[in-house]
C-alpha cells in the first residue's frame, strides 16, 4: 500500500504499531531468550536419539587415531652383565586410524544408557614412520607372565615350570615384526603348550599373542559402559557409573576401586574449570584425575586443558590420598608415576605409567637407556571447552611396561639384573575439527546471538517511537500543497 495514500491516523497507527511490536519482540528476546537459548542447547547436548550430540556420541564425527612407540630392545644378550644397563630406542610411530561405533544401547528410566564400542583400527602408512614389518625385540611375554605367576609356589611345582620352560619354548627375549606385536599376533610355542597342558594355574586366553590381541573390530573387548545421558541431571552427563555391570572394578578397595569419572568422548558443560577432571582407563582398568593447567585455542575457541600430574599414578607413596591403589597383597608396591596392572591383564606383570617414566620415580629411569621424557611429548592431556563440554583436544598417552625379576629357580631369569622394561607406549589424539568447531561457537554464542538480536529490535521500535514523535513536533503528519499536487499529477 503506497503510504502516501494513508491518511494520518493511518500513517500514525503504521509508525507506533510497528514501534510497538517491534520493541515488544526486542524486550521479549532480552528477557526469555537466555532461557530458551539454555534449553536449546541442553536438549543438544543429552544423549537421547534426535538430539545433536546424539549421532556423534554413537560414531565419532571426527578422526581418532592411535599411535604406538615401541622400544626395541638393542642388548638383551647383557642382561646378566651388572655393568651394563639394557638400552631401548624408540620406533615408530605406527599410527592406525580408530573408529568407534557404539552398539546394543539400552536406555534406562533413571537417565542412564548401556552400550558396548566396537573399535577398529586402520593401518596409515603416511601418518607412520615405519613398517608394520619392522623387527623389534622386546621380553617373551609368556615366559614372564609364568614365571611370574607361579612365583611363590613351592620349590617342586618351580622346578616342573622351570623344565618346561627350559623344554617347552621358554625364553628371555624374542624378535617379530611390529605389526605382529601390535594387532596381528604371531604363533608362540609356548602358548601352543600351555593350551594343550589346559590347567586353570596358568590361565592363557588366546591361540595368538600380540598386545591388543582379538580387539580390533571386537564389540565386547572393552565391555560395557552405562553412563548418564543428561536427561534427569545434566551435570552428569557423561558421568560412568557400572563398567561390566559393576560399580566396583574389583582391583581395588574403595574409593579407588569405584567406576567413575568420564570415557572420554562425553563432558558435561559448564564445567569447574578449578576442579580436577577424572577419566575412567580402560587399559589401566582404573581411574585417573587430571588438573587444570591452563587454556589453549583452537579455531575461535578457548579450552580449559587438564593434564596428568606426579599424583595422577601415586599409589601412596607421595600422596597418601592414592594409598587404595597399593594392593596390600603386594610384597613392595610400585613407585611413584608407575601402576600395578596384573589383575586386570591376565596376571601378566605388566605396570603402567606415562611415557618414558615421564612424572615417575627416577629409579626406573635410572636402571636402563634410551628414556628422555618431555612434557610435550608424553604428558597426558585433555582440553575441553567448559560451557558445553565439548573436548577440543585429547591425548591420552599411557606407556606399558614389564616387569623383569630375578629368580633363581628359573633358569631364564636367575643372574639378570632386575628393571621396569618398557615395552611400548601409545598416544590416543582426537583433535577437534574446524567444521565440528563452528558448530560448537555457534552452541557457545547462541545466547549472545539471541541478545544481540532482542537489542536491535528494542532500537529499531525505538527508532520508529522517536520518528513518530518528531513528525508530530514538526507537524509532518499532514499533506502539504505539494503532495496533493504530486498525487493528482501521478
Amino acid at each position: 500500500m503506497c503510504c502516501n495514500c494513508c491518511s494520518v491516523t493511518q500513517r500514525k497507527a503504521w509508525v507506533y504499531g510497528s514501534g510497538t511490536i517491534t520493541a515488544a519482540l526486542g524486550i521479549l528476546l532480552l528477557v526469555m531468550w537466555p532461557s530458551w537459548s539454555e534449553t536449546l542447547v541442553n536438549n543438544n547436548l543429552i544423549l537421547v536419539p534426535g538430539s545433536e550430540s546424539y549421532d556423534s556420541w554413537i560414531e565419532a564425527p571426527i578422526p581418532i587415531y592411535l599411535s604406538f612407540y615401541m622400544f626395541n630392545w638393542t642388548n638383551p644378550e647383557e642382561v646378566n652383565n651388572p655393568n651394563v644397563k639394557p638400552n631401548f630406542v624408540e620406533l615408530g610411530p605406527y599410527v592406525y586410524l580408530e573408529k568407534h561405533h557404539k552398539e546394543n544401547l539400552t536406555h534406562h528410566d533413571n537417565g542412564t544408557v548401556t552400550y558396548y564400542e566396537r573399535r577398529t583400527w586402520y593401518f596409515d602408512a603416511e601418518r607412520s614412520n615405519g613398517r608394520e614389518d619392522d623387527l623389534i625385540t622386546t621380553a617373551h611375554p609368556i615366559t614372564a607372565t609364568v614365571a611370574d605367576e607361579m612365583r611363590h609356589s613351592n620349590k617342586l611345582i618351580k622346578k616342573v615350570i622351570n623344565f618346561m620352560l627350559n623344554r617347552e619354548g621358554g625364553m628371555l627375549y624374542t624378535t617379530k615384526k611390529a605389526g605382529d606385536w601390535i594387532f596381528h599376533g604371531y604363533e608362540d610355542r609356548l602358548i601352543d603348550f600351555l593350551n594343550l597342558f589346559n590347567t586353570s594355574k596358568i590361565n592363557i586366553p588366546y591361540t595368538k599373542f600380540a598386545w591388543l590381541a582379538d580387539r580390533n573390530q571386537s564389540l565386547d573387548y572393552d565391555g560395557s559402559f552405562t553412563i548418564y545421558t543428561g536427561e534427569t541431571d545434566l551435570s552428569k552427563l557423561g558421568e560412568l557409573t557400572h563398567w561390566n555391570n559393576n560399580n566396583e572394578t574389583g582391583w581395588y578397595p574403595a574409593p579407588c576401586g569405584t567406576v567413575n569419572g568420564t570415557t572420554g568422548d562425553s563432558f558435561p558443560p559448564h564445567l569447574d574449570v578449578k576442579e580436577e577432571l577424572t577419566l575412567f582407563v580402560t587399559d589401566t582398568c582404573r581411574f585417573m584425575n587430571l588438573k587444570p593447567n591452563g587454556t589453549i585455542e583452537r579455531f575461535g575457541l578457548t579450552a580449559t586443558e587438564w593434564v596428568g600430574t606426579e599424583e595422577t599414578l601415586d599409589s601412596g607413596e607421595n600422596f597418601p590420598n592414592q594409598q587404595c591403589f597399593c594392593d596390600p597383597k603386594m610384597e613392595v608396591c610400585p613407585k611413584t608415576g608407575v601402576v600395578d596392572c596384573k589383575k586386570c591383564r591376565e596376571n601378566a606383570p605388566i605396570y603402567a605409567s606415562f611415557p618414558h617414566f615421564y612424572l615417575a620415580d627416577e629409579s626406573y629411569r635410572n636402571a636402563i637407556t634410551g628414556m628422555n621424557p618431555d612434557y610435550e611429548k608424553h604428558r597426558f592431556r585433555v582440553a575441553v571447552e567448559p560451557t558445553t563440554g565439548i573436548p577440543l583436544q585429547i591425548d591420552g598417552r599411557v606407556q606399558i611396561n614389564l616387569m623383569i625379576t630375578r629368580d633363581k629357580d628359573y633358569d631364564i631369569y636367575r643372574n639378570v639384573n632386575e628393571f621396569l622394561m618398557p615395552l611400548f607406549w601409545f598416544e590416543q589424539s582426537a583433535p577437534l575439527t574446524e567444521e565440528f568447531a563452528k558448530k560448537a561457537k555457534l552452541l557457545i554464542n547462541l545466547e549472545s546471538y539471541g541478545r544481540y538480536l532482542g537489542i536491535a529490535l528494542t532500537c529499531l521500535g525505538g527508532i520508529f517511537f522517536i520518528t513518530g514523535i518528531t513528525l508530530t513536533l514538526t507537524k509532518r503528519w499532514k499533506r502539504s500543497a505539494n503532495d496533493d499536487e504530486d498525487m493528482l499529477t501521478n
